[in-house]
Parts: structure tokens; sequence; C-alpha cells
């Protein structure tokens, strides 16, 4: 049988239930949790916070990629990336470091864009800068290119041109035109 509650018992336990509420709202409402996914219905179908994504389907090739934010736009087959970290390991053991304010991979072909600032530091020492990169997915032999400025160095050796192409497969570096080179001498 149904028991009779008195206002008392009811008043207290809606109260109860009341603060209960309100603190898991102010909770809720009051921090927000890294990493959690943002579905976004305008111009943008996945947006990601603190991402990180590792590419592993090509036994020659792995990426790693990092970057503050990545925004997925499934229309144009295109995630575009704010401060982005991008990590190219070669089957080899060698490896190349690129970092640039935004970047957009193509997911359709795995091809990348990287601008501003952009910072290519290789395993071996030699370190890239310019203003925009780019990543020509080739199975057979992947290329990193650009037609801006290129600043190369090394310790003891400064080598500056317009445009460079590096061969992923062969590591050679080529400057396209203009270029400059300055190199120290060891003291004997």
């Amino acid at each position: 049988m149904l028991e009779k509650i008195s206002a008392k018992k009811l008043l207290v336990g809606g109260g109860i239930l009341l603060t209960g509420v309100l603190v898991l709202y102010i909770l809720g409402a009051g921090h927000k949790e890294d990493g959690v996914l943002k579905v976004l219905s305008d111009r943008v179908d996945l947006q990601i916070k603190d991402f990180h994504y590792t590419e592993v389907g090509n036994p020659d090739l792995t990426w790693e990629i990092n970057a503050d934010t990545a925004r997925y736009i499934k229309k144009d087959d295109v995630t575009l990336f704010e401060n982005i970290t991008a990590k190219i390991i070669l089957s080899n053991g060698g490896s190349y470091v690129l970092t640039g304010k935004n970047g957009s991979l193509h997911t359709d072909t795995n091809d990348m864009d990287i601008e501003g600032s952009v910072v290519v530091v290789s395993d071996g020492g030699g370190r890239f800068e310019t203003n925009s990169l780019h990543y020509t997915h080739n199975a057979d032999n992947g290329r990193i290119h650009t037609k801006d400025a290129v600043k190369m160095t090394r310790p003891g050796t400064d080598v500056r041109g317009i445009g460079m192409n590096i061969s992923l497969k062969s590591r050679e570096v080529t400057l396209l035109s203009g270029v400059r080179a300055t190199i120290e001498r060891g003291r004997e």
C-alpha cells in the first residue's frame, strides 16, 4: 500500500535532490574537460583539443601528429591544425620533425601543408626554416617541398636559397635557386 509522505519529508527530499542537481550543474559548468570531443554543426564536423594521431599504415613511414587543436571537415576531406608538430619516422630509423603555426592534412591523399614559422629538424642535426612547407605522399618516395625562401643550418654551415625539395627515400636535399652558403673552416 502507498504510504502518506509528510510535507516535511517531501520538502527535505526535494531540497536534497535540488541541491544535488545544482552541485552537479556547477561542477560540470565550472571547468571544461580536456580532450572532450565537440561536434560542431556548421562548418566543422569534429573539433579536438590536444590532438594526437599516429599513422602506422605504411611499413616504410610512420606519422605522429600533435596539435593544440584539430578540426575535421568531412566534405573537404581535410583536417586543419593549430600549432602543429608532425614527426615522420622512416623504416631505416631516420626522422624529421616539422613544426608550424597552422597545418592541413588532406585525408584522401595523405598530403600535408604546414604554414607559419615552419621549422624542420632532421635526426642528423639539419635544421630548415621557411614560411610554408608541403608534404606530398607517394608510397615509393614521399617528398617535402616549398617554393619559399629556405634557411638550412648545421654546426658550421649556413645555406640559404629559394625553393627546396627533400626526398624521403634518398634523404637528398635540393635547393632550387638563389643559393648562398657560408661554411666555417675548422681550426687547425
